[in-house]
């Protein structure tokens, strides 16, 4: 009489390897989450820039008289048409030594809740807050 030995797994065995896999994904999804949100916030960041750029020309030329900064965008020159659909750009404050800009990210689009702030102070580095 010969007896076949059977093959595969037990159930302990696969509900380990479950339990791993659960354990990687657990860590592993908010990582790239966060790494797909600063991959778009760096796209806000690019626009910023533009308008940091264009601030700075507005406060060499003196538009106003005396240098100082603005919280409208039309005088800065700035094509800010690639981030439509994505990111409102805005100036919610400006004075004659600093700025901030801030990008908040369209309802409804995949920035939708993301936001992303500088504070431009002249002489100082730019401050970034997410």
């Amino acid at each position: 009489m010969t007896m076949s030995k059977q093959k595969g797994f037990t159930l302990m065995e696969l509900m380990v390897v479950i339990v791993i896999v659960a354990i990687l994904a657990a860590v592993a999804v908010p990582i790239y989450i966060n790494y797909v949100n600063d991959s778009k916030r760096a796209e806000a960041k690019g626009g910023i820039g533009a308008v940091i750029t264009g601030e700075q020309t507005y406060y060499q030329k003196g538009v106003t008289g005396t240098p100082t900064y603005t919280t409208n965008l039309a005088p800065l020159n700035v094509d800010l048409s690639d981030l439509a659909g994505k990111w409102t750009i805005t100036i919610p404050s400006a004075n004659a030594t600093s700025f901030t800009v801030l990008a908040t990210g369209v309802a409804g689009s995949s920035c939708d809740g993301l936001t992303q702030q500088c504070v431009y102070t002249r002489g100082s580095e730019p401050v970034w807050t997410p």
